[in-house]
């Protein structure tokens, strides 16, 4: 007798392959059969005209700290992940002396916006080396199941101290053996790999890029074979392209340059390489240039693949969280009362008066920028959303439309603007590239201003419902076994007997995304963007149901990984 029959559903099976009607068996935390399934079940789940697919895998995390106070893993659990991944860009908890738990804490913040003192009230801190750290995440109850890396950042740090942080240190090496022991530890220990960061953009508090930045080739590469050692393992690497050029230019010789280390390493450590793969609108040709390149090292042999967001990455404002208006005394003062005292104020017509003397340059920045977001949830930026031509239409300034449309919702209204992959033909591009892994919704990340942690729901709505450029099957394909192939992730990412039964249950016709919320629910009442879904009828994480009918059952039945 089965724990769980899920009967008559189309089954995608994640391998790419088409789909077919079977019932689907499981017995404890496995799937035990599938096919015409006649054995009884203690419990059974009637998913005729509903798909069935493998659990999704979040590719890219930075939820290393929420498990401590978050065990359902929001909102990825509402988006059919099942597994996801910590310790991206470089950065992770461990290894980290006593003294450092605080340097730790406030390069989440800086770097991955994730507020420090929530970081500090609500870990233990009761561990040393990445082994400790997973220990740890092992004994806290998880909604889904969860795997990492060890960072550069915290490894660097650890081994060198504020040393690290200077652009020109190289590692001695008595440092090197440190660092190349951490990583040795974490991967005896189970970890997917190590990530590193090389992006300008990831700073610490004081402004200065975050240890691993300017690491030179040598050290990537030693500290890649002591991954590729372990016969397992990832190299996660988060590379500055554009970055480091001199301007103008269009050849991006800096970015060649890159390219070329990420095989590097590959080539010398034989660990494989996953990059993150963003695009912007200021350099709108560097994408081809890149996947150019890389087709050229792997022709010579290297091991390498590009991961992407796979739409426009969203920062979202309103009266909820913060608006880009700066040194005006009057949003100052409405942004230094609480959220339901903001609402009332922008019902008071002297204050709203006070909020439209704002600069010129200010009025036509916010008019160039931001973009109407809602009523539908929907991240493709169409001119008729386009805050100035919304202005114009209502002989109004574009500050003018902000405080009318704040009034009019009772201030509801949510304005969005692009940080990178501004342009969808671009983004299109590196999707459609052979091996592109689906990822970079950095869900856990950047908690006052995105929500992209949806990136699963985004995928089969949009890339295959909307735009039809990928099938049904290659897109569940890419969003679970892809993934887990890739990382190393075993027995799972597959509909297949024996592995384990990470499982959804989908109404894709009425799948859709809700519209991001903003709550105050993180430690010490700070605030983050979360979102919902519907039409995740059931998804089962090691055989247990913990999403039914697009809510959380409450059951904690998630797992530490380890390879």
């Amino acid at each position: 007798m089965h724990d769980l029959v899920i009967h008559n559903g189309t089954v995608i099976d994640g391998t790419g392959n088409s789909g077919f009607k079977a019932d689907i068996a499981i017995s404890g935390e496995r799937i035990a059969a599938i096919g015409d399934v006649s054995d009884a079940a203690y419990q059974t789940i009637d998913a005729t005209d509903k798909l069935v697919t493998p659990g999704f895998i979040d590719t890219h995390t930075h939820m290393d700290a929420q498990f401590m106070w978050d065990p359902l893993g929001t909102p990825t659990c509402w988006h059919g992940i099942t597994t996801l991944i910590l310790g991206s860009c470089g950065v992770s908890f461990a290894p980290v002396k006593q003294a450092d738990h605080t340097v730790l804490a406030k390069v989440l913040e800086s770097v991955e916006g994730i507020p420090a003192e929530s970081i500090m009230s609500s870990l233990r801190w009761n561990w040393e080396t990445f082994g400790e750290y997973y220990d740890a995440l092992d004994a806290c109850p998880k909604g889904v199941n969860v795997c990492g890396m060890i960072g550069h950042a915290a490894t660097r740090y650890h081994a060198m101290g504020e040393e690290s942080l200077k652009r020109d240190r190289n590692p001695t090496p008595d440092e090197m053996k440190t660092m190349q022991a951490s990583v040795d530890e974490a991967m005896e220990a189970g970890a997917l790999g190590f990530s590193t960061s090389r992006t300008l953009t990831h700073k610490t508090s004081e402004g200065i890029p975050i240890p691993g930045t300017f690491a030179h080739l040598d050290e990537l590469v030693a500290l890649a074979q002591a991954v590729g050692r372990h016969k397992k393992g990832i190299f996660q690497w988060a590379p500055g392209f554009g970055e480091y050029e001199n301007y103008p230019t269009t050849e991006y010789p800096e970015t060649r340059k890159e390219i070329h280390r990420i095989a590097e390493v590959n080539r010398q450590s034989g660990c494989p390489v996953i990059f993150s793969a963003f695009t912007h609108e200021a350099v709108p040709t560097i994408q081809t240039l890149y996947l150019g390149w890389l087709d050229e090292e792997r022709a010579a042999g290297a091991q390498a693949r590009p991961m992407v967001s796979s739409r426009v990455n969203t920062v979202m404002v309103g009266l909820c969280n913060w608006m880009p208006i700066r040194d005006v005394s009057a949003w100052q003062e409405l942004y230094s009362l609480p959220y339901p005292e903001r609402l009332t104020a922008i019902q008071d017509e002297k204050t709203r008066t006070g909020l439209l003397d704002i600069p010129a340059e200010s009025d036509e920045r916010l008019g160039k920028m931001l973009y109407r977001f809602g009523p539908a949830c929907e991240y493709v930026r169409k001119p008729e959303n386009l805050l100035r031509n919304i202005a114009d239409q209502n002989n109004e300034r574009p500050i003018e439309t902000i405080v009318r449309l704040f009034h009019e919702t009772g201030g509801r209204q949510l304005f969005a603007f692009a940080t990178n992959n501004h342009n969808l033909a671009h983004v299109e591009e590196v999707v459609r590239y052979r091996d592109t892994l689906l990822g970079l919704g950095d869900a856990g990340a950047h908690v006052n201003a995105i929500c992209d942690a949806s990136l699963s729901t985004h995928a089969l709505t949009y890339w295959h419902g909307e735009r039809q450029v990928f099938s049904l099957e290659e897109t569940v394909r890419r969003l679970t076994s892809d993934g887990a192939e890739a990382f190393g992730i075993p027995e799972r990412g597959l509909l297949k007997p024996g592995y384990y039964a990470d499982v959804n249950v989908i109404d894709a016709e009425n799948l859709r995304m809700e519209i991001p919320e903003f709550v105050y629910d993180l430690p010490v009442g700070a605030g983050r963007w979360t979102q919902r879904a519907q039409g995740y009828d059931y998804t089962l994480v090691n055989g247990k149901i913990v999403v039914e009918n697009d809510n959380h059952t409450g059951r904690l039945v998630g797992k530490l990984i380890r390879i």
